[in-house]
């Protein structure tokens, strides 16, 4: 996996994931804090804040749907993106796990 993982780096209230965009990369948050935001909901509060070690982008490429929602860093981030050609290839397998964490659910 660690090959297939490209490093980026976004300053602080940068936009990560922009809600409508076709989903093409699955994110790991390797530093830094970022948050997600919905159109319409909760006079623009974050939904959820990702800090080291979350993950993010899944669902879209698990759903072949556009983004949900936006995710933009709180701080000045760091993440390894992997795209959806690596990412069906090789965390396929734990998509029931992604599934089960989908915040679109609670």
């Amino acid at each position: 996996i660690a090959d297939a993982l490209e490093t980026v780096k976004y300053p602080a209230n940068k936009t990560i994931i922009r809600e409508g965009d076709v989903g093409d990369r699955f994110y790991i948050l390797e530093d830094g804090a970022a948050e997600v935001f919905k159109a319409g909901t909760n006079n623009n509060l974050p939904l959820k804040t990702y800090q080291r070690g979350d993950y993010f982008g899944e669902l879209a490429l698990l759903d072949d749907k556009p983004r949900a929602a936006s995710v933009v860093s709180k701080t000045d981030v760091k993440v390894a993106m992997l795209g959806k050609a690596g990412f069906q290839r090789l965390l396929g397998p734990v998509e029931g796990i992604m599934r089960r964490d989908d915040p679109s659910k609670r």
